[in-house]
């Protein structure tokens, strides 16, 4: 009997070992097989290199998004807004995480006033963010104190 040939010819590539827990780990978390995962990096790394203009891997998109990470983190992002609110800079990480993930959900023309009000928004996010984690806290306090 003969084996079934496989449709894609493979070969094997070696993986550096200080990679393979942290390769092992995302795969798991993405629910993926960790061979089918190395694949689609390494498409989307090659995709990226030959795309003209910016190109984003799709596997990353997925990633950050399941884990509730900004995708616009560059310096070029960054000095972009930073022309429109030059107080970017002076944020903190969570505030500018926020601001950088409502500019990313934004559909359509990014105007100077909407990005203006992306940033009160995200200062007010922020501001409610530190206001509910101090009341856990506080909460939190009060309980152990019984």
């Amino acid at each position: 009997m003969s084996k079934p040939s496989s449709p894609v010819p493979k070969k094997v590539i070696a993986v550096r070992l200080d990679l393979l827990p942290r390769l092992m780990q995302r795969a798991e978390e993405l629910k993926q097989n960790p061979n089918q995962l190395a694949n689609l990096l390494m498409e989307g790394g090659l995709d990226a290199m030959d795309a003209e203009g910016t190109y984003e891997i799709p596997i990353v998109q997925i990633y950050r998004t399941l884990k509730g990470k900004t995708l616009l983190t560059s310096k070029a992002v960054m000095a972009i807004c930073s022309v429109v609110v030059p107080e970017i800079y002076k944020i903190d990480q969570e505030e500018k995480r926020i601001l950088l993930d409502l500019i990313n959900k934004h559909d359509g023309p990014l105007t100077a006033h909407i990005l203006k009000g992306y940033h009160q928004l995200a200062a007010q996010m922020n501001k409610e963010r530190i206001e509910h984690e101090r009341e856990v806290a506080r909460l939190q306090r009060a309980q152990k104190s019984r």
